[in-house]
């Protein structure tokens, strides 16, 4: 029965629509909840949370009953009780699915059906929320209206989801009860039974994204078989490979294990079969072939997986195989389709994200707006991977949210069922993250609920008599990104990248500090209005102090340098609300993370008495940048430098890992300076080529100064001072090393491993 058929049945009933009274202060309860004899966990649930939110808001507590006993006089009708026919006529709730509801008020009754999954939860939730004034903006912050009389008007609503999956992927959003409360069912959400558990499961251990190198490991294969791997210019690589995906028993090899791993984890949707996390598609002369044929390195991808779905569906005929349309597979092949058991997963994350992905004249949004519309046109079903924070710093101002709604409509009008909207999953107080994830809630289930009106509820719930002044920087805020193509919104950005002037941040400071005043003595507020102006504070430190953190001195003008009162004042609160917080995660690179802490701690114990000048300083290797720590390197004890310490460079890459970025040193303007750094190797015996490669790089120029390159075996294994560049600094230039460059595809690297101990700095005189 479809949901029209429903409410055409529901008309039938003669029993007249009527507003009710459910509670009234002061007097005995009158209305008894009804849950029928074999309710869920959810449904009961559902009467437990109307019990209790109905006796915060008026001081009533209404009992909750069994169906086996007489119908009350005045019931709340949850579920499908054996009187929910007899009193508005819904004899088949199948239509509703999992999260659907009616909610409908008959004669003294009021009913809210829904299933047994989550959709009477949903319902009950409904009414509290729109017909009774509760609201849960985050897991510390829910109001509940207090009300001498809850009146409940004439009601007929039935409601649909717009999307099967909706998973606003932020920290907070997690908490399975915020999660229910707002109508959320991802996966990462802490859903229990009673919060009508997960329907959407990805499974056997595989997630949603990046399983090749699970389903068919390169290091288990590539050894004996390099051919089950990317040819790339004629050679089989190892190493951030993907797989020949026109390789028959590359297919069988990943049939299998897929297989294997439903048995083992059976009862899961979705079981993901997709590309690693990088490019490296292979071209070898079959699956090159298949992929011109198809105008998309989508067509390899969508042929094979559409093999493994096939030997799947003969075992498990309702599991899904999810696959990516991400980077080099977002475009659709033109004449392969996947299969009906085929989910392709489209991606955004190239896109500019100020302004609606279908309405912007950035590149990269007009193509996936292509993209997705060609998808649509022959896939079954959809799911969309959307990012919605930046991930290089999580409180960093990212003014997107005007661009949501439009967004998550435009999925819904491309037929995607599933939707995941990435945030600030790791913690806390991203730039208005508690407002993202609420929104996305509201929209992924109803794309239409205008926007004014629920900016407009969440600021007045959420900050109180602060409400005015965030709202006034909110506004300023996303006025700086309006659908100009040239200042795209990337989800990478740093706070030297965003199109918004310094200036700004003075006056939005000051606004953040009037929303403060205005609840200081509202402890249902500070907290909010303190975390939130977490982003304009960390923006506006980071602009005052972009020559970086000083951490060398060589230089005789030590004036310019000194850090203003200013700027120690505002690391101190920084760091203060950083302590205050709960479960706050600054970017999702821990790295980052320490980083910009460690800056916040230098700014605010910096001294403020004048240093001595310096012409000559030593750099120890804690000083130094470092990528991909753990992976490429890390600091080690060592007795043979000369504090017991050093940075070790393993020979896995040849990357410029070590730096030492010049806006971290002061020094004079003009002057000639020059750079030695005290290095060692652990050699291979009987090899040869590089040992290690090093020099100064002007990044806003782009070019090159000085340079240090050194062989094995021409050099010792000892400790030696090597000059790496004489030259005029500038705060754009940084010094870079990294281990020898070395053929990657075949991994022969010539030493095992280098170790920088220091480095000199030293201004020198400038020859005429």
């Amino acid at each position: 029965m479809t949901v029209k058929s429903l409410l055409a049945a529901s008309m039938l009933v003669p029993a007249l629509l009527s507003a009710i009274t459910i509670a009234e202060r002061g007097k005995p309860a009158e209305y008894k909840i009804v849950i029928p004899t074999d309710s869920s966990a959810s449904q009961t649930y559902a009467a437990e949370e109307l019990q209790k939110f109905t006796e915060q808001m008026t001081g009533v507590k209404l009992p909750i009953i069994n169906d086996d006993r007489p119908l009350p006089g005045k019931a709340i009708l949850l579920g499908f009780t054996r009187y929910t026919e007899e009193t508005v006529g819904l004899t088949d709730i199948k239509a509703l699915g999992e999260d659907g509801f009616t909610l409908k008020t008959a004669d003294k009754h009021l009913c809210i059906t829904g299933s047994k999954k989550r959709g009477t939860l949903y319902g009950v939730y409904e009414l509290l929320e729109n017909h009774g004034g509760c609201r849960w903006y985050s897991s510390w912050h829910t109001v509940i209206p207090r009300v001498n009389k809850w009146e409940i008007p004439e009601l007929d609503d039935t409601q649909l989801p717009a999307f099967l999956l909706r998973e606003p992927f932020w920290f907070d959003m997690f908490n399975g009860d915020l999660a229910a409360r707002n109508k959320v069912n991802g996966n990462r959400m802490q859903l229990t039974d009673k919060h009508g558990g997960h329907s959407h499961r990805f499974g056997g251990g595989l997630g949603s994204c990046h399983t090749f190198e699970k389903l068919c490991p390169a290091d288990k294969y590539f050894d004996t078989h390099p051919e089950y791997f990317s040819e790339i210019n004629g050679r089989r690589v190892n190493g951030r490979t993907q797989l020949c995906l026109t390789n028959p028993d590359v297919l069988k090899i990943v049939t299998s294990n897929v297989l294997d791993r439903i048995r083992k984890d059976p009862g899961a949707s979705f079981y993901g079969v997709s590309q690693n996390d990088w490019h490296n598609y292979c071209t070898c002369p079959e699956c090159k072939a298949l992929d011109d044929a198809e105008g998309s390195h989508a067509g390899t991808m969508i042929a094979f997986v559409n093999k493994v779905a096939e030997a799947v569906e003969e075992e498990f005929p309702h599991v899904i195989i999810e696959t990516l349309a991400y980077q080099y597979t977002r475009k659709p092949p033109k004449t392969i389709k996947p299969r009906h058991n085929v989910m392709p997963c489209l991606c955004t994350i190239e896109c500019d994200f100020s302004y609606p992905l279908a309405r912007g004249t950035y590149k990269e949004n007009r193509d996936f707006v292509d993209d997705i519309r060609g998808w649509s046109a022959i896939s079954p079903r959809l799911y969309v991977w959307d990012y919605t924070t930046d991930f290089h710093s999580y409180i960093m101002p990212f003014p997107n949210i005007l661009a949501l709604q439009e967004n998550v409509k435009f999925f819904q009008t491309n037929s995607v069922s599933y939707v995941f909207e990435q945030g600030a999953y790791q913690g806390r107080h991203g730039d208005f993250a508690e407002l993202k994830a609420w929104l996305l809630a509201k929209w992924l289930w109803n794309p239409d609920l205008p926007q004014e009106k629920l900016l407009q509820d969440f600021f007045k719930g959420y900050y109180g008599a602060a409400a005015p002044y965030v709202r006034t920087y909110f506004d300023a805020l996303h006025s700086f990104y309006r659908n100009e193509a040239d200042k795209p919104l990337r989800i990478f950005d740093n706070i030297a990248q965003i199109h918004i002037p310094d200036e700004f941040f003075d006056r939005a400071a000051i606004l953040w500090q009037r929303a403060e005043e205005a609840v200081q003595d509202q402890p249902d507020y500070i907290y909010n209005v303190r975390m939130g102006a977490i982003p304009v504070l960390y923006a506006y430190l980071s602009r005052m102090t972009r020559r970086g953190i000083i951490k060398v001195w060589v230089t005789e003008d030590v004036s310019s340098y000194l850090t203003p009162e200013t700027s120690v004042s505002l690391a101190t609160e920084l760091l203060n609300r950083f302590k205050e917080a709960k479960d706050i995660r600054l970017s999702e690179s821990m790295e980052r993370h320490n980083i910009m802490l460690t800056q916040w701690n230098k700014i605010a114990q910096h001294p403020l008495t004048r240093p001595n000048p310096h012409t000559h300083a030593v750099v120890e290797d804690t000083l130094l940048h470092l990528g991909k720590r753990g992976t490429w390197g890390d600091t080690v004890t060592d007795p043979l430098a000369e504090d017991g310490s050093a940075m070790k460079l393993y020979n896995t890459h040849y990357e410029w890992c070590t730096t030492l970025p010049f806006r971290e040193v002061a020094f004079d303007a003009g002057e000639k300076y020059r750079i030695r750094m005290r290095v060692r190797v652990e050699k291979k015996p009987n090899q040869t080529g590089q040992a290690f490669w090093s020099g100064v790089y002007d990044s806003k120029n782009k070019r090159s100064y000085g340079g240090c390159t050194k062989n094995n075996p021409d050099i010792g294994e000892k400790y030696t001072w090597y000059t790496v560049a004489e030259w005029i600094p500038e705060k754009d230039h940084y010094f870079w090393i990294g281990p020898g460059r070395f053929d990657k595809e075949k991994g022969e690297s010539a030493i095992k491993a280098m170790y920088i101990d220091r480095l000199e700095i030293e201004r020198t005189e400038i020859e005429f």
